[in-house]
């Protein structure tokens, strides 16, 4: 296997590996990417310390494990909120509080509702056509404490869960909307923001295999609004169920930021949260690429 030749340190019980002896500044050999491959097929997240990309060595990075989604893609807002970030090409999305880069939001900048709704468990891109296969993410500024991302297992997850639940779920599927989480935070209701969004619902499977280790995996992240033909009470407490399963401390790993830092994860395998901070206070500027799946 390919990823023999890669230095690799598991991270948590059941997942996640700290890469070492790749330079993702330079172009990778293709044995190198596939053994990139091959460990987030078996870890899910990927660690590289200290890497310190430009924005365009991770857009070519990025590009070397697929298409990269177009963040301002069926999102009118977040075009507009472009206008504010310091990265300009619409491959690369900020996760951030900053304006340009330099002064922190104003409290009444709508893109705070972003920050916050990185909050909730997800995976990205769940709500969009096209989902995503990898998220890259890589830090030029952090807070002094907190603004860590954290991760679950739902592999590992699913593997845990009992047989007869197994067979409940297996055949059902859930129905991911663009406006769930704000729901949750309240966004939709003009006092909150009255976020709005121009997609469609996604049906997706709520059980799935994944292709490249052939494991199962759970898709309950918190774009899934309800599960087609139950009732919301019913199928929500479904999903919360399962996502409060997936999401316990054995199936976690959480990552603290170092300037430099990038890692790569893989949303199917995973779901990811951001860590609170003192968003009114600390800069917190992060690079995002998104690879498409399907």
């Amino acid at each position: 296997m390919a990823i023999r030749t890669l230095g690799i340190r598991q991270l948590a019980p059941t997942f996640a590996a700290e890469i070492s002896r790749l330079n993702l500044a330079l172009p990778l050999a293709p044995r190198d990417l596939t053994a990139v491959v091959e460990a987030l097929d078996r870890y899910g997240v990927a660690v590289f310390p200290g890497q310190n990309l430009t924005m365009q060595q991770q857009i070519a990075f990025s590009e070397l494990l697929g298409p990269l989604e177009n963040s301002d893609e069926g999102s009118p807002t977040y075009q507009e909120f472009r206008r504010e970030h310091e990265f300009a090409d619409g491959r690369v999305s900020e996760v951030s509080n900053l304006v340009r880069g330099g002064d922190l939001l104003e409290l009444a900048d709508m893109r705070r509702l972003y920050q916050f709704a990185n909050e909730l468990w997800h995976s990205d891109s769940t709500f969009r056509p096209v989902r995503a296969r990898y998220t890259i993410l890589s830090a030029v500024k952090v807070p002094a404490s907190g603004g860590d991302t954290e991760f679950a297992d739902v592999v590992g997850a699913y593997d845990a869960l009992p047989a007869d639940i197994k067979e409940d779920i297996e055949s059902l599927v859930g129905v991911h909307s663009p406006t769930a989480v704000m729901e949750t935070l309240g966004a939709l209701q003009a006092d909150g923001g009255g976020f709005q969004s121009t997609y469609g619902l996604q049906r997706r499977p709520l059980v799935e295999t994944h292709p490249g280790s052939g494991r199962r995996f759970l898709s309950v992240p918190s774009h899934c609004s309800h599960i087609e033909g139950m009732s919301l009470p019913e199928g929500r407490s479904l999903l919360f169920y399962l996502r409060e399963h997936a999401t316990q401390p054995r199936f976690r790993y959480r990552h603290a930021w170092t300037p430099g830092d990038l890692v790569v994860w893989d949303d199917r395998s995973t779901l990811h949260r951001a860590c609170r901070y003192k968003e009114r206070n600390e800069p917190r500027q992060l690079v995002r690429t998104v690879v498409q799946d399907r």
